[in-house]
């Protein structure tokens, strides 16, 4: 094969990688990527690209973030100028920050009722059995506000005051440097830290000293009807229907930008 037709085929094929992941959900990918970045794009479509501790920089509240390695090189004085508030998680075309450790109540209690019990909750869609698109649904932002809103000041027909799961997500704090917005994460995220539940809980442990995800149930923000709720069973990482009034754990999500 010559070298000029060698070149073309090298392009065409960069062509089809690019247009292949813009396609996908990764529109800032163009052909002026080099190809190690296109590398990486291709395995974050797939799988798990990386864990980065989420960091906030004191001197002006923004959000960075650093591999393990980066971290640990660098000085304790450089190391002061940050602070540690999560993991972020880049996998499966989605990216987000996931809370070092479980909410808890003002109690010291680690399990949330989800509330809303009877109630179809408005702007926020119904994924019972069959429904499609339900492993789609990228972010539970607007549905833990819309669950919060709805029921401020309510008590639902089993006699839960607001709803403590969501209420829970939305007020975490890692500490008193914490700028981000927490929410309850949506089944899709939920899933996504049930299935690297491993690889979370080791660096989780080793960055952060603990805080790792128990094999309890976990609330995602992901509706099925009116009296339950997407949940995931972190012991085996498996989707069911959770009934609003039983209990479950919470780990908050954010935005990673």
């Amino acid at each position: 094969m010559s070298a000029n037709k060698e070149a073309l085929l090298l392009r065409l094929n960069k062509e089809m990688q690019v247009q292949a992941l813009n396609e996908i959900g990764f529109p800032e990918v163009t052909f002026d990527t080099p190809l190690s970045e296109i590398a990486e794009y291709i395995k974050w479509a797939g799988g798990l690209l990386d864990l980065r501790i989420a960091c906030v920089k004191l001197s002006d509240g923004s959000i960075c973030h650093f591999s393990g390695e980066e971290w640990s090189a660098l000085s304790a004085n450089a190391k002061a100028q940050y602070s540690k508030i999560g993991v972020s998680v880049r996998a499966r075309k989605r990216e987000f920050i996931v809370a070092a450790a479980d909410c808890v109540n003002a109690n010291g209690g680690a399990t949330f009722q989800f509330g809303a019990y009877g109630v179809d909750l408005k702007g926020v869609k119904n994924y019972g059995a069959g429904n499609v698109g339900l492993y789609e649904v990228n972010t539970g932002l607007e549905d833990t506000l819309a669950v919060i809103e709805q029921q401020a000041g309510k008590t639902d027909s089993q006699n839960i005051k607001g709803a403590p799961a969501a209420e829970a997500a939305w007020n975490y704090k890692a500490n008193a440097n914490d700028p981000l917005q927490w929410y309850l994460p949506s089944i899709t995220e939920l899933r996504l830290i049930a299935e690297y539940k491993t690889e979370i809980n080791s660096f989780l442990t080793k960055y952060f000293n603990g805080g790792t995800i128990t094999t309890d149930w976990y609330w995602s923000s992901t509706e099925v009807n009116s009296t339950q709720s997407w949940s995931v069973y972190m012991y085996h990482g498996v989707s069911y229907y959770y009934i609003r009034n039983h209990t479950g754990r919470v780990r908050a999500v954010a935005s990673a930008k």
